[in-house]
């Protein structure tokens, strides 16, 4: 009879609560009067049953919500709640604030009083819908659903907070109350059923693009919840301009938000890390939830397999991207701090992998300071970061790397070094600010934000860069590897230092490894130089048959470089080898050579040889019938760039070379020699007063038969 009555009584509550939703969509006009607990329990008395459902009313301090609500006096048991929040002590959590410096936040936070927000610089204005509020799935002037997930994650919010903070004008308070009500109010959680689930779980049916949701994504849950919420609700606390009405709608919606990121985030992947550290804040920063502890506890121990199972042994995130490196980094970083703020333990293997993941920045970041450009990054300057995690990890060599050797202490390790897991070659000659840099990429397709860039060389001399990856410009159709598209163009081979085969970029290859690269087998790095060999066998687009590129880098401590490449088919074929210049180079053609011929400048001069018919060009800046020569350094923005195409056509197996050349100034023409001998090949260089070079290289994987003769003239 028991249970009876308890299935009475839910099938009693559900109907009450399907009421109360009907009586608060329609009441959604009225939504901007919502302010006072009385005007909340009005219109919406459905988020007020929902929270107090959600808190542990049995813990000390809410006794007199709990007494008050038992008394059947549901206003003052929300007078209660809001008034023990206002009493309690937890400055610590607006210290997990991103930081934003007071000339951005001032930016962006007067925008925001004008309903437009500023995104990569440039100020959007928002659309209002009829009844005052944000049209929060609009997804800008470029139909880029990239667009409605920014706006949608809230991660601007804190500059509101550091706007009122600088200028003590209350108005800014006022926006982010009213913001937070738009939101909140017009977002309940996706009913059952709806097609967002279906973006979702270890093996979704669709992409989150097919359905046009910017709202709900659990990325864009997990920066709620991790970069601005429960932030900002404890930074207003004794602010009037924060309505109570405000207050218990972001306690309301940050228990569903939770239990909804619980249940549906992703695994192996770079959002699993913000997503796990937004629900962990909410579990430390709102104790009073009954799944508070489950929260945190959960979202722990999701971070301690996903930091073994996203990163390789060497330090990198299975992306391998600079970019995806920080933002997993980033977030694997803050939970571990988020943790100790509130005096809860973090293990030491845990902290040994976050500092193995800085590791990696510290020893790939250029000459310069900034980060590589591979698969989806930007030209980020590294510098302050690792600056700051030498001092919290206590790491002089990071200081060292981040200065130029201004202050710290040398590194023990060499200046040239390999990631075998990630398979990424580093080959450089110090540490100096004017230092030659060199980026090889022979590792696997990643686990996201890939591009098809398997043999990719990018060239620094003297501290410039002058060979260089194209970067990633938008996101907007995302998955496109078409280069008559912005986004194709980007991702696919067409914008990366490789060899394109009948008019083809490359296919993708395994995400991940199985195996690390090693040392003495597939590279060498010594005093005098540095050896990797790599190869592409997963296929072209659109073509049949054998297709197969191998390539080997051996860069010439303090000189230049020396690229071999062999390249297998099984029929006639069409190849265009591709090498890319930085924006700023002027770059001509010198019979078969090209140098770039910049004044005061480093400059380089790329010498091919081989008996291969080439025929060269240079584009920059094309759009039509392809794009070719565009550069990205930072997301949104692109400019031309000088691209070299080699171009000829093959019956059959063909082995090539490059000499890469750099100078301080112009670069003087060399003599060099070119000569195949089977398995191997040999290569004289002879320089203008130096000694001449013969390089052996074995045309396949052979590292015993690398050889470098050096001989006065």
């Amino acid at each position: 009879m028991k249970n009876i009555k308890i299935v009475y009584l839910s099938l009693a509550c559900l109907l009450l609560i399907g009421c109360m939703a009907k009586k608060e969509m329609e009441n959604g006009k009225n939504w901007q009067k919502i302010k006072t607990v009385e005007q909340l329990w009005k219109e919406r008395p459905g988020q007020l049953h929902s929270l107090f459902s959600a808190l542990n009313l049995e813990r000390s301090g809410l006794i007199a919500v709990k007494d008050k609500l038992n008394e059947g006096d549901t206003i003052q048991a929300a007078m209660a709640l809001l008034s023990y929040y206002r009493h309690i002590n937890r400055d610590w959590i607006p210290t997990t604030l991103d930081f934003i410096s007071n000339e951005e936040a001032l930016l962006q936070a007067n925008s925001l009083r004008n309903d437009s927000v500023i995104r990569h610089g440039k100020s959007y204005e928002i659309p209002i819908n009829p009844d005052g509020g944000w049209k929060w799935d609009y997804i800008g002037p470029d139909k880029d659903d990239e667009f409605g997930y920014g706006l949608n994650g809230t991660k601007y919010f804190p500059s509101l907070y550091t706007a009122w903070k600088k200028t003590g004008e209350e108005n800014y308070i006022v926006v982010f109350d009213k913001l937070m009500r738009d939101w909140i109010l017009h977002h309940p959680l996706p009913v059952k059923g709806d097609s967002v689930y279906m973006a979702m779980g270890a093996n979704p049916t669709l992409d989150y693009r097919d359905i046009g949701e910017v709202e709900w994504r659990t990325l864009e849950t997990g920066n709620r919840l991790g970069v601005s919420w429960p932030q900002l609700f404890y930074a207003f606390q004794s602010e009037e301009e924060f309505n109570a009405a405000t207050r218990l709608l972001m306690l309301s919606s940050l228990a569903v938000q939770a239990s909804f990121l619980q249940k549906r985030h992703k695994t192996g992947h770079n959002w699993t890390t913000m997503e796990m550290n937004g629900l962990a804040l909410a579990g430390l920063s709102f104790p009073e939830f009954k799944e508070a502890e489950n929260w945190s506890n959960y979202a722990l121990d999701v971070m301690e397999k996903e930091i073994n199972r996203q990163v390789y042994p060497d330090g990198v995130q299975t992306e391998i991207s600079s970019k995806t490196q920080w933002v997993a980094l980033n977030r694997f970083e803050t939970l571990a701090a988020n943790f100790l703020k509130a005096n809860k333990k973090i293990t030491k293997g845990y902290l040994t992998r976050v500092e193995e993941m800085y590791d990696y920045l510290a020893y790939t970041m250029r000459s310069d300071g900034h980060q590589p450009l591979n698969n989806d990054s930007d030209r980020d300057d590294l510098k302050p970061r690792i600056l700051q995690a030498a001092k919290k990890f206590e790491r002089p060599d990071w200081e060292w790397i981040a200065t130029n050797g201004k202050r710290g202490v040398l590194p023990k390790k060499n200046p040239s070094l390999t990631y075998p897991w990630a398979g990424i070659h580093i080959m450089r000659n110090g540490w100096k600010q004017d230092a030659d840099w060199s980026f090889f990429d022979v590792g696997p397709y990643g686990t996201g934000h890939q591009h098809r860039d398997k043999l990719h060389l990018s060239v620094m001399a003297f501290g410039e860069d002058i060979l260089v990856d194209g970067g990633r410009y938008t996101h907007k159709d995302y998955f496109n590897f078409d280069p008559s598209s912005w986004r194709g163009y980007f991702r696919s081979s067409y914008s990366h230092n490789v060899l394109l085969v009948d008019g083809n970029g490359q296919k993708e290859g395994a995400v991940r490894a199985d195996r690390p690269l090693v040392e003495g087998d597939n590279y060498i790095h010594n005093p005098l130089y540095d050896y990797a060999y790599g190869v592409f066998r997963d296929g072209y687009e659109n073509i049949e048959g054998q297709a197969i590129h191998s390539r080997s880098v051996i860069y010439l401590k303090d000189q230049y470089w020396v690229v071999l490449d062999h390249f297998e088919t099984d029929r006639a074929r069409k190849i265009q080898a591709l090498w890319h210049y930085a924006p700023k180079y002027q770059v001509e053609i010198e019979g078969k050579e090209v140098v770039s011929i910049n004044i005061g400048e480093p400059n380089l001069r790329i010498i091919p040889i081989g008996d291969i018919p080439w025929k060269v060009q240079i584009v920059k800046g094309q759009e039509e019938p392809v794009k070719q020569g565009w550069y990205s350094s930072v997301f949104g923005e692109k400019v031309a760039n000088s691209t070299v195409v080699y171009s000829a056509e093959i019956k059959e197996d063909v082995t090539f070379a490059w000499i890469l050349m750099p100078a301080q100034g112009p670069v003087p023409k060399i003599k060099s020699q070119f000569s195949a001998n089977g398995s191997t090949v040999k290569i004289t260089v002879e320089k203008k007063n130096g000694p001449a070079t013969t390089f052996t290289l074995p045309v396949k994987k052979n590292i015993r038969l690398v050889k470098v003769d050096f001989r006065e003239q």
